[in-house]
């Protein structure tokens, strides 16, 4: 955070990739630094540019603060090609993720890639962010156009890219790589923080405490980790993430990773849109009995009610129109079912994104209602540090435009990329039986536990 305002520069090159490939169909070859893809599209970080961290209740206030100082003046100062003028994401750009709590150990982060490939509405481009003296140090030619293409390309190739002719493409050492296959290190489940028998107890106490009136829903969470034998390369678990759960939003940034369905807040200009999900079914029992149970269920219609009505009421000091869904609709991913009600509406001023994204954070999908005694509850009965899980997780562009997602079905890159602690919780409200949560909470882990190539207890 100690580079002055006005330290960097930005070249975007308009690119063409190979028919039929996607962004996502290269992370098996790259070690990104940091991602946000669905359904083959979005961006991919390579190298790292900047990586500022915060900490503590001010979290998301210093980063909009460093994206207002170094971020925002680039979307003036780095023209983009013609063809890209107006896309959301294009140039210039941050990946984040934000730590659930306030009082979490873990660091938020905020990460502006050296390197970034993105692919929208049919568009390909590369981003280049450098320090402005870089282009300082390149050696003196008649065309510097050229000069600069070829310290980019020069950049690619320590990537494991090429390009020729526009066409961007692994190198043929990334392509060998690939091609025999991924080295997976064999791995392992273990206990996470505490036992199954310590959530059925938290469960259980939640449920009481639902049924005394302290309050209507509350969130649960616990862990496990996989342990493996040797460092995991995020490329190729990214990528099986992003091929099984197309549907999803596959990210990474910081230490979290993973493949979550729910949108926390999408900001285009003053446009905001969001996506709840809460009452959940596992995916082994087939749409049309899911649906009934979802849609038949008071249980299920009042744990969604909540968590909608929350996102409303917390987004309505920024923003007007808000309209939600109803009813709400099953959304089909490949382990699990949920109720899924879609927000749009109008931000009234021009309110930071990360800042909407604070507003928006926690909702009741997340943490429970009311919030403060929700918080309360969790911090006593999880004992747990949930770092970036169910935290905000996404991007920022220069233009203020954002995608902020919920850092669920994920976890968190522990021991030097050798151990990865999984989270899932479950929304807890009368008549909840803790067995149940329990089986749900496997459900929510099994897209990453078959990245992992670990087979569910």
């Amino acid at each position: 955070m100690t580079a002055p305002p006005g330290s960097f520069d930005a070249t975007t090159l308009v690119v063409d990739l190979a028919e039929g490939t996607s962004l996502a169909d290269l992370l098996p070859g790259l070690d990104p630094s940091a991602v946000w893809l669905l359904r083959g599209e979005g961006l991919l970080g390579l190298g790292t540019a900047a990586h500022v961290r915060a900490c503590g209740a001010e979290r998301f206030a210093e980063l909009a603060h460093w994206h207002e100082q170094h971020l925002a003046p680039l979307a003036a100062a780095a023209e983009l090609p013609a063809e890209l003028s107006g896309l959301p994401g294009a140039g210039p750009v941050a990946l984040t993720s934000i730590t659930y709590s306030s009082t979490s150990a873990a660091d938020s982060h905020l990460i502006m890639p050296e390197l970034t490939l993105g692919s929208a509405q049919g568009k390909h481009w590369i981003t280049v962010v450098v320090r402005r003296s870089v282009w300082d140090e390149i050696p003196d030619q008649d065309d510097d156009a050229v000069a600069h293409r070829r310290w980019i390309q020069d950049l690619l190739a320590t990537h494991g890219l090429t390009l020729e002719a526009d066409r961007l493409s692994l190198s043929s050492e990334r392509v060998a790589l690939v091609t025999a296959g991924p080295s997976t290190p064999a791995t392992s489940l273990i206990q996470g923080t505490h036992s199954e028998g310590h959530y059925l107890r938290a469960v259980r106490s939640g449920v009481d405490a639902i049924e005394h009136r302290r309050l209507e829903k509350l969130v649960l969470a616990r862990d496990v980790v996989v342990a493996a034998d040797a460092a995991l390369r995020t490329g190729p678990l990214l990528a099986s993430l992003a091929k099984d759960y197309a549907d999803c939003w596959t990210y990474f940034a910081g230490d979290v990773l993973g493949a979550t369905p729910e949108m926390l807040v999408k900001i285009r200009g003053r446009e905001l849109s969001a996506r709840v999900l809460a009452g959940t079914v596992d995916g082994r029992e087939g749409l049309e009995r899911a649906r009934r149970l979802l849609l038949e269920d008071p249980k299920q219609r009042d744990e969604h009610r909540i968590a909608a009505a929350s996102l409303l009421d917390q987004l309505a000091p920024v923003a007007h129109q808000l309209q939600a869904q109803d009813p709400p609709a099953v959304l089909e991913l490949p382990n699990v079912f949920h109720l899924s009600t879609d927000v749009t509406g109008q931000l009234t001023a021009e309110t930071p994104a990360l800042l909407v994204a604070e507003r928006a954070h926690p909702t009741a999908a997340i943490c429970g209602t009311p919030t403060a005694t929700a918080a309360e509850l969790i911090s006593t009965l999880e004992g747990l540090d949930r770092g970036a899980f169910s935290g905000p997780v996404g991007w920022i562009d220069a233009q203020g435009n954002a995608d902020f997602g919920i850092a669920l079905r994920g976890g968190i890159l522990q021991e030097g990329n050798t151990a990865v602690r999984l989270y899932a919780g479950c929304g807890i409200v009368a008549g909840s039986v803790p067995e149940e949560e329990l089986a749900e909470t496997w459900s929510k882990m099994r897209p990453m536990l078959g990245a992992l190539g670990v087979r569910q207890p």
